[in-house]
């Protein structure tokens, strides 16, 4: 045990001393809390007059919209003007009056109204942002129903009040609101794909090093194989969760600090309940042991360190299938193979936040599923453990999983 903390000590050092390491989280931590904390120095302090996305054609901070009425079907221009709050609804004498403003970029967009429930729509350019035709449309729309129950006798004022009433409801939510949970479950899956994939890379490579240099083989010599994988593994594993938490937690503070600057609008991504925070870092922490394993098996196969993307596939490609069986399952987290990849200790660490935020799962269910992926945790580090001591000395071509295990059942 105590080979095991030295180990674990000097591999710690070695990743809390890398100034790469040390600088990386750092950055991160600032760019992260910074996207969320920037924004809020700007939120209600909006241009009074800027060029739009397509020209210009803008008048005290809105666009500037040119009408001609050749039918005279609008016969109160102002009422029409407030129909459209959101633009400067400027009337034209004619056709070549809207035309001359479009095209020199006094107007936004022109409209030529030909009848009561008919019009041209006349650009200078047409760009993926322009939207004045649908308002346009609603409100010429609405000015051929105002004149229409006029000419029926009816009070359109009276009308509109009646159309105008809102809906009051009530959302009443019995299991979990699948929709409001979606983006931080998403992002939490995510988190956890590059935490697995990039530090079991990492840990992949930190065996093989000490391979190609020679290195272990004086570490043999002092130092069993077990506390030596276990040292590795497990403080590979130690630095990217304090690397991870010190990422996440500076976006979970910034937000914080600033919630109601963002008039809590990104609370459906922060405000992640209490059960799910721990589903998420017990089987997280659990899951991310697991691959640590494999992947420091699979290090310990090979001699040189470009042999190691090749090696480590099977095990990347597994974590893979995992995280792509949640990202199907976000759309439908009760499906039975959301539920069945929540028991197998590969996928469950990922399945399992998935039903624990999204979808339906019993007391029993996490039990269960945990006491699997513990488990398998201990036996994969023992099949590591063997493995490495198998691999530690042998040089050259990388030796394949099936024979290390052949050869590790006959002795």
């Amino acid at each position: 045990m105590k080979q095991f903390f030295t180990v674990l000590k000097f591999e710690l050092g070695n990743y809390f001393k890398n100034k790469s390491f040390v600088a990386a989280t750092v950055v991160l931590a600032v760019i992260l809390a910074a996207v969320i904390t920037v924004p809020t120095l700007f939120m209600g302090n909006g241009s009074g007059s800027s060029q739009g996305e397509d020209g210009g054609g803008e008048a005290a901070g809105r666009k500037v919209l040119a009408v001609a009425d050749e039918s005279g079907s609008i016969a109160d221009e102002e009422s029409f003007a407030s129909y459209l709050p959101e633009y400067q609804v400027t009337f034209c004498d004619g056709e070549e009056s809207v035309r001359t403003m479009v095209e020199e970029e006094e107007a936004a967009a022109g409209f030529l109204v030909t009848g009561a429930d008919s019009y041209e729509y006349i650009l200078k350019n047409r760009s993926m942002m322009s939207d004045y035709q649908e308002p346009f449309e609603a409100a010429l729309a609405r000015n051929y129903r105002t004149a229409s129950l006029e000419q029926l006798g009816i009070d359109p004022a009276e009308v509109e009040n009646v159309y105008s009433v809102p809906m009051q409801s009530q959302t009443v939510v019995l299991g979990k609101d699948s929709a409001q949970n979606y983006w931080y479950t998403y992002i939490l899956v995510f988190f956890l794909y590059f935490l697995i994939i990039f530090y079991g890379q990492m840990i992949a490579v930190s065996v093989t090093s000490e391979k190609s240099n020679r290195a272990i083989e004086i570490l043999v010599t002092s130092v069993d194989s077990n506390s030596l994988i276990f040292g590795k593994v497990i403080a590979g594993a130690l630095a990217g969760i304090v690397q991870a938490g010190v990422i996440l937690g500076s976006a979970v503070i910034a937000y914080r600090a600033t919630a109601d600057a963002w008039g809590h609008m990104l609370d459906f991504i922060f405000q992640i309940p209490a059960p799910v925070w721990m589903i998420f870092i017990v089987f997280g922490i659990l899951g991310y042991l697991l691959y640590a394993f494999l992947f420091g098996m699979v290090g310990a196969l090979v001699s040189k360190t470009e042999d190691i993307s090749k090696s480590s596939g099977v095990v990347t490609f597994l974590y893979l299938a995992s995280f792509l069986i949640t990202m199907y399952g976000l759309t439908s987290p009760d499906s039975l193979l959301v539920k069945a990849a929540s028991y197998i200790p590969f996928t469950s660490s990922n399945a399992m936040l998935l039903r624990a935020s999204m979808g339906t799962v019993g007391t029993w269910e996490i039990a269960l599923s945990l006491a699997v992926l513990a488990v398998s945790c201990i036996l994969a580090g023992m099949l590591a453990a063997a493995v490495f001591r198998f691999g530690t000395l042998r040089y050259g071509n990388p030796i394949k999983l099936s024979t290390a295990l052949r050869k590790i059942r006959e002795k």
